[in-house]
């Protein structure tokens, strides 16, 4: 899976960021020109590319109150199956850069999708993942992946080192 993604801010709007985030976040999101957003946090949010730049959207879906799938993910098969198609899903393109599972980054020039469903007021994301490759599994030891372009795998120690 991507359990984390980095995006940059430069296309998403001051009254988008202050949806979502305090202002001294969004003064450190300027600073550095960028988010780190990662699935366990408590309001995680993921970009999605729009005709005026970009807009956050709620990742996935924790909370049992709310009637739709408790995850973050949406199992590319599983929309082709018609799994989701009760929810409506649209398709939506995922700006990210750089994503992280199991202590490692690696980058994710393009391609990322994912779904936006709506359902009693309540709007979610999900990312869309695929049966991980070969080398998606060796370098995060995980069993699925998200759908588009990835490379530079670097596990967080030797990411540490490189810092030093």
């Amino acid at each position: 899976m991507c359990g984390g993604v980095g995006f940059k801010i430069k296309n998403i709007s001051d009254d988008e960021l202050k949806k979502y985030y305090s202002p001294a976040l969004i003064k450190r999101f300027k600073i550095t020109g960028r988010i780190e957003s990662f699935f366990w946090y408590k309001d995680a949010v993921l970009p999605i590319k729009t005709g005026d730049g970009a807009q956050l959207k709620f990742w996935g879906n924790k909370e049992e109150e709310i009637n739709l799938p408790m995850t973050g993910w949406a199992k590319e098969e599983s929309l082709r199956e018609g799994k989701w198609d009760y929810l409506r899903p649209a398709i939506v393109d995922i700006p990210i850069d750089s994503g992280y599972e199991k202590k490692t980054w690696f980058n994710m020039p393009q391609g990322t999708k994912g779904v936006v469903v709506k359902r009693d007021n309540n709007e979610r994301l999900y990312m869309i993942t695929k049966e991980a490759s070969r080398e998606y599994k060796e370098e995060t030891g995980h069993d699925r992946e998200p759908i588009g372009e990835k490379e530079n795998f670097e596990h967080e120690l030797g990411r540490q080192r490189k810092l030093v």
